[in-house]
């Protein structure tokens, strides 16, 4: 070997450990590769399970999540989704992709599912599965391949070389740093939204007695990988313990007022059309409480339907109802027929009404 060749090698060997062992390496994937890889990966999960578009379900997540999102130290797109399976688990995907499973949110309180939450938006935060994917670049292609690919390579959203990384976060597995670092920052993350950190000792007690649940393709879910041991659940009490919390405010959000006769009018209409429904209790509640801000958008999805309508108070009865029987639903839920629904009407400034009919 001629020594121009030695010195080559001794400064790949030297670029390669001094890469390996920093914490720089981490930025060698930007947050625009991360997103791409992202949504590469829960289009994988995605595709493996079922989404839970459940309204109650959702809004219920969405409501959750809000104090934590609020105190988030990275501004991401972050999408929360359920996964329509029975065991108790969840997933962080790299890019602001944090799934539950219905079993999960069936199973846990909602101070328990904010500690979940929490721990998964942690993952996200901490960019673990980028750093575990960067070490498997390294480990699988050298130092100079993967500064290559990462750098030079088209690394976007449905390209082979994403498709790729992708499933390298899927086929990886936090460490048990990892996963410790996910636990404490996630209990100071809720003492931070004014949240109460005894939630996550209650939580991982419930994941413990949960530990045969699995989500076998994807190695980073919360149970059924890693080990929920004694030792991690007395540290959550020893740091839940320590930390000093003020109880989130109640948003000052006035209820709306509800326009009795408006409603009595329209379940009427409802009942009484040509393919008649009949009203539920349950919905009625749920109408009600997606009256309060922020409102969801009219959307059908499954086996139910969303619609939301504002109009002038001045429309005569049959103003309303022809235009929420004749065109609103019509434009939601096209040729589709339900059974049950929930309805509300508030009164709104400006001399307005809205609707809001949740079907089933």
């Amino acid at each position: 070997m001629t020594r121009s060749c030695r010195f080559a090698l001794v400064a790949l060997v030297a670029t390669w450990l001094i890469l390996l062992s920093t914490p720089a390496r981490a930025a060698l994937i930007s947050e625009k590769q991360e997103i791409a890889i992202g949504k590469q990966t829960a289009a994988e999960v995605e595709r493996e399970y079922r989404v839970d578009t459940d309204l109650t379900r959702n809004e219920r997540l969405k409501r959750v999540a809000a104090p934590l999102l609020r105190v988030a130290e990275r501004k991401l797109d972050w999408q929360l989704r359920i996964l329509d399976i029975p065991q108790v688990n969840a997933l962080a995907v790299p890019g602001g992709f944090i799934y539950t499973t219905r079993g999960l949110m069936e199973k846990m309180p909602d101070r328990e599912l904010a500690f979940v939450l929490a721990h998964e938006l942690q993952h996200v935060e901490r960019r673990h599965s980028i750093r575990q994917l960067e070490s498997s670049l390294y480990r699988q292609l050298g130092v100079l391949a993967a500064i290559q690919l990462l750098s030079k390579g088209r690394v976007s959203q449905g390209t082979s070389n994403t498709i790729a990384l992708a499933n390298m976060v899927v086929s990886n597995r936090y460490t048990q740093d990892m996963e410790r670092e996910a636990d404490s920052e996630g209990i100071r993350m809720m003492a931070r939204a004014g949240l109460d950190p005894h939630g996550a000792v209650e939580a991982l007690r419930t994941l413990q007695s949960n530990n045969k649940s699995s989500m076998p393709k994807f190695l980073n879910s919360l149970v059924g990988t890693h080990p929920l041991t004694k030792d991690r659940i007395r540290h959550a009490e020893e740091l839940a313990g320590s930390l000093a919390f003020t109880a989130a405010p109640v948003p000052d959000v006035q209820a709306p007022v509800t326009d009795s006769v408006r409603e009595a009018q329209v379940m009427l209409a409802l009942e009484s059309g040509p393919s008649p429904l009949s009203p539920d209790p349950d919905l009625m509640r749920l109408a009600l409480d997606l009256q309060t801000p922020p409102l969801s958008e009219s959307r059908l999805e499954g086996n139910q339907g969303l619609v939301v309508w504002t109009f002038p108070e001045n429309l005569t009865e049959s103003q309303v109802n022809h235009g929420l029987m004749n065109q609103e639903i019509p434009r939601v839920l096209g040729s589709r027929t339900f059974q049950r629904y929930g309805v509300s009407i508030v009164q709104l400034p400006e001399s307005q009404r809205r609707v809001v009919l949740v079907v089933r």
